[in-house]
């Protein structure tokens, strides 16, 4: 039904995941059009289990070296680091994407190839896991991805239902 809660992604009716939104400031924040504000400054948030880079203007991140010293921690120490579209370039310059195969948007396969050489880039590939780092493609890849890591940590049966919520076969 319409009103039902999303599923939980836990047997014991407890929420799963802690979703929050960091940035260097707690200042709302300009997502490609969208004023989004988050939950927490890179001074005052909790270490992430998982944490996710988004694609889009990524040197936002990496380019500023006290936001992307912790994006860089936060990701080698988190359980999982995962990226959606050019986030990819986030962990490539944290050093995580080394020797792993990954990928990233199809538009920016060749940049993520040159810039570092000693990942394995693959085209055609909606998201690539390597056990910590998770990769994915494109915009909607992201969405495959995080069932992916759902159904990893939570079953199979759990990401269905999340699929099924979200109307996405």
């Amino acid at each position: 039904a319409y009103n039902d809660p999303p599923p939980s992604g836990n047997p014991n009716g407890k929420v799963a995941f802690n979703v929050y939104i960091v940035s260097k400031t707690k200042e709302p924040v300009d997502a490609q059009g969208m004023k989004v504000v988050p939950t927490y400054s890179i001074k005052d948030a909790p270490k992430p289990d998982i944490v996710v880079f988004p694609g889009g203007p990524s040197g936002k991140i990496y380019d500023d070296p006290e936001f992307f010293a912790w994006a860089k921690k936060a990701s080698v120490e988190a359980e999982i680091a995962q990226s959606v579209c050019t986030g990819a370039f986030v962990l490539g310059k944290a050093g995580l994407l080394d020797g792993l195969e990954v990928t990233t948007f199809h538009g920016a396969i060749d940049g993520l190839q040159k810039k570092y050489p000693k990942a394995m880039v693959k085209r055609g590939r909606r998201f690539v896991d390597n056990g910590q780092v998770v990769t994915t493609a494109g915009i909607s890849a992201g969405i495959d991805g995080s069932l992916h890591v759902v159904a990893r940590l939570l079953g199979r049966s759990i990401a269905d239902q999340v699929a099924n919520y979200m109307e996405y076969a």
